[in-house]
């Protein structure tokens, strides 16, 4: 079993990012893939062997939480069975059905809630 994690950060601060990587390494975390969304946000997603507390970077914390568009951690990727992990937490995250920008994540399931360009509206979630 591992535990999962996402690091977000923008492109004009990759010296963060890679900072937090090698905190996070030296505590035994291991990078699993660092993705760029085609805009403005490095994400690196991070495995640790066991379960470990999960807490938010300090990077993390120096901005406004909805800035962040990481897509909800997931237990299997490969095998496209994929579901958001239980321990992530609750935030503003990618719309996994890709028609609105963003999409809230109350930390167990998907909202209605939307946004996009900053427009918060309301859509049930599709499975």
């Amino acid at each position: 079993m591992f535990t999962y994690d996402v690091i977000s950060e923008s492109v004009r601060n990759p010296h963060e990012l890679a900072a937090e990587l090698t905190r996070r390494s030296a505590q035994g975390w291991e990078i699993v893939q660092i993705a760029y969304d085609g805009s403005s946000w490095f994400h690196a997603f991070i495995r640790h062997p066991g379960q470990v507390a999960v807490a938010p970077s300090a990077a993390s914390m120096s901005g406004p939480q909805t800035s962040s568009v990481a897509e909800p951690i997931v237990e299997s990727v490969r095998d496209g069975s994929a579901s958001p992990s239980a321990n992530v937490p609750a935030n503003w995250y990618k719309d996994p059905s890709s028609r609105y920008e963003l999409r809230y994540w109350n930390g167990t399931s998907w909202t209605e809630h939307v946004s996009t360009a900053g427009k918060q509206s309301t859509d049930e979630p599709r499975s």
